[in-house]
């Protein structure tokens, strides 16, 4: 298991983690890579990368904010800091993500990467990167 950090730098932000992973899995020999934050207020996705790709996380991000409206009236109130819209956005990313792997690269499609999504910042995140043979 590889422990990789993210420092975030806003409340809501979708950061392309992508070449982390790849960097970490260099000499690992296995058929599929699992990433996992154990957090509840951030989590994991795949999508766009490339051109546009900050266009389409800007996108997401503001329509997860949109969904999840930071003015209703929730029942649980701030944990510690931690606000309660994060934690429902948090469920609509997931904490994980698995992507085979070919020739112990990631197999993602032409235009995909991996993003740690970010409800609750900024903050230092964790992320466990396993390789399953």
């Amino acid at each position: 298991m590889r422990e990789l950090k993210v420092a975030t730098e806003r409340k809501t932000q979708l950061v392309d983690v992508t070449d982390r992973i790849r960097a970490a899995l260099e000499g690992s020999d296995g058929s599929v890579a699992t990433l996992f934050v154990p957090h509840t207020t951030a989590g994991l996705l795949l999508q766009a990368a490339g051109e546009g790709a900050t266009a389409v996380a800007g996108d997401v991000e503001a329509a997860l904010e949109r969904l999840v409206d930071e003015t209703w009236p929730w029942e649980h109130v701030h944990e510690g800091d931690a606000n309660p819209w994060s934690h429902v956005r948090t469920a609509l990313t997931g904490s994980s993500v698995s992507i085979p792997l070919e020739g112990g690269r990631l197999a993602l499609g032409d235009h995909q990467a991996v993003f740690l999504a970010e409800f609750d910042g900024p903050r230092e995140r964790t992320m466990y990167l396993t390789v399953t043979r």
